[in-house]
C-alpha cells in the first residue's frame, strides 16, 4: 500500500460516523435506509460518509432494483476496523458484550474466544505451521481440516491471502483469517457446529458443535 492510500484509508476512518458505518457493515451488508435508520443520521449525510469510504475502495455496492446495498470491500478491511478496535480498547471501555467477546464473526472468519482456542489448538495439532508473519498448512493440516469439513484446496485456489494470523479485538490474542479462515467459519456453520445470530456479529456453538469440537481437540 503506498503512502497516499494509507493516508487516504485514514482519513476516510478517522471519522466517527464513517467508522460506525464500517462496524455495522461488519455484520453484513446494508441498505442506504437501513443506515440512516440505525445512525439516526440524515440521509445526505451518510450517502456523503458511503461516498467517501466507496472512494477510499473501503466498502462497495450492489444494484438491487431501486436501493443500493453496501457492504465491506474485503476481508482487509474488517481485520483493519477489528484491529482499531482491539489499540482503542482501555481497561473496561469499549468493553464488547459477552456474546460478542466469546464468539463472533470478523467478516467472514470467526472471532472471540472460541476462535482463538481452537487456532491455539490448530497451532499444536501441526494443523497450521507459522512462517514469519504467514501461515502454511502443517503435517497434519489436511487430515484435521478435512475432519473439520474444511475444503482447503478451495481456499488455496483464492485471491486473497491463503491464511493469517488476526489480533483478536477482545482476546488480545490471535485467531485465524484468511480463505482458509474463511471456509472453517462456513463448515463449522454447514455442519451445524455454529449458529448465527439475526441482526448482531455474535454466533453460539450449537450442542452437537460443542460435544463435537470437545471429542476433537481432546
Amino acid at each position: 500500500m503506498s503512502m497516499k492510500r494509507e493516508a487516504t484509508v485514514a482519513q476516510a476512518v478517522a471519522e466517527a460516523t464513517r467508522l460506525q458505518i464500517l462496524h455495522r457493515l461488519m455484520e453484513g451488508p446494508a441498505a442506504v435506509a437501513e443506515l440512516v435508520a440505525e445512525l439516526d443520521k440524515p440521509q445526505s449525510l451518510v450517502s456523503n460518509h458511503l461516498a467517501v469510504l466507496r472512494d477510499a475502495e473501503l466498502v462497495e455496492f450492489d444494484r438491487e432494483g431501486r436501493k443500493s446495498l453496501y457492504r465491506l470491500a474485503n476481508a482487509s478491511v474488517a481485520t483493519l476496523i477489528e484491529s482499531l478496535a482491539a489499540l482503542s480498547r482501555s481497561g473496561t471501555e469499549n468493553r464488547p458484550t459477552p456474546a460478542l467477546a466469546r464468539a463472533r464473526t470478523c467478516y467472514d472468519h470467526l472471532a472471540g474466544a472460541i476462535a482463538v482456542d481452537l487456532y491455539e489448538w490448530l497451532l499444536h495439532a501441526k494443523a497450521l505451521r507459522t512462517d514469519g508473519d504467514d501461515l502454511g498448512l502443517g503435517p497434519k493440516g489436511s487430515e484435521l481440516f478435512g475432519r473439520l469439513g474444511v475444503d482447503v484446496a478451495r481456499a488455496a485456489k483464492s485471491r486473497r491471502r491463503f491464511a493469517v494470523s488476526c489480533l483478536d479485538w477482545t482476546e488480545r490474542r490471535a485467531h485465524l483469517g484468511g480463505s482458509l479462515g474463511a471456509e472453517l467459519c462456513s463448515a463449522l456453520v454447514e455442519r451445524g457446529w455454529i449458529a448465527r445470530q439475526a441482526g448482531t456479529r455474535a454466533v453460539t456453538r450449537t450442542p452437537s458443535g460443542t460435544r463435537a469440537l470437545r471429542k476433537l481437540t481432546s
